[in-house]
């Protein structure tokens, strides 16, 4: 049965989004099967277009997804799209919401949100729309991954394996001895390029020892780089295993090291599975 996270997992940066984390556990399903449905976020004040696509899709429910046994996120509506959510032919939801029992719920290869600065916002009646989005964090997708990343040397997405690949032997794609500080990382210029990326590798969580490498681009930017990226694919050992990757608008590069914990804490607080749930699950859905 579909169940609220727990208090602990509630923690997160900004008032607005407790409030929205609030609603969401107030519409966790109880015995009855009778729930409360979840409200637009709106601005003090501000009254919801009926006509608007946001209106006639707001599905009042968060989507759930379960990746593992031991991670079940309920995705708010607001940080996802949910309006495109909708069957081609009949324009049903296509998303799992409750009521459901999460036991039925089956496996996802993969999950996503977005969410927006400054305050890691989801979609509004106010930006849903926006094509081009500078404050926009997209989650590309979080996906289960096997703890054999981890090994010396290993294939996949562990920063330290990766940067060891990038930065000796044939694949070596800049000078490990040159070198700039930037918010806490360290940023090499990509051989083969004008100057134009960096790949930037440090630290992203002291207490858990957990790296990550991000590739971004360097000004000035050429006139066809019209939207300039930061993008980030790294493996964690939480959760038992995980892919993640996530990519925003280069102005928010100062940002980096808080985005991504916004990022962890908002899984953390979306998790609804069972405390006992094992790590492992019986199925792994492979990394896309």
């Amino acid at each position: 049965m579909y169940k609220k996270p727990k208090g602990n997992r509630m923690k997160v940066s900004c008032q607005p989004i407790i409030i929205a984390l609030a609603i969401a556990c107030s519409a966790c399903i109880s015995d009855t099967q009778e729930e409360k449905l979840m409200q637009p976020p709106l601005k003090p004040g501000q009254v919801l277009d009926p006509d608007s696509m946001y209106a006639k899709t707001w599905p009042g429910r968060p989507a759930l997804v379960k990746l593992k046994d031991n991670l079940i996120l309920a995705i708010p509506p607001q940080y996802h799209q949910f309006w495109a959510h909708r069957h081609w032919l009949t324009g049903r939801d296509t998303s799992f919401r409750p009521p459901m029992k999460l036991d039925k719920l089956p496996y996802a290869k993969l999950a996503g949100f977005t969410m927006h600065l400054p305050d890691f916002e989801g979609y509004t009646p106010d930006n849903y729309r926006k094509d081009f989005d500078e404050n926009r964090v997209e989650i590309a997708y979080i996906s289960p991954a096997p703890m054999s990343y981890m090994e010396p040397d290993a294939p996949g997405s562990y920063p330290p394996n990766q940067f060891g690949r990038i930065s000796t032997g044939q694949f070596r794609a800049f000078d490990p001895e040159k070198y700039e500080e930037k918010f806490g990382l360290r940023c090499y210029e990509q051989q083969e390029r004008d100057g134009d990326r960096q790949i930037c590798y440090g630290k992203r969580d002291s207490d858990l020892d957990e790296y990550l490498i991000l590739d971004i681009m360097v000004p000035p930017y050429e006139k066809h780089h019209i939207f300039p990226m930061m993008t980030t694919k790294y493996f964690s050992p939480k959760y038992g295993g995980l892919e993640i990757a996530w990519r925003s608008h280069m102005n928010n590069f100062p940002r980096w090291r808080e985005i991504d914990a916004q990022i962890w804490k908002f899984i953390d607080a979306w998790n609804i599975a069972p405390s006992h749930a094992p790590v492992a699950s019986p199925i792994t859905p492979t990394t896309p």
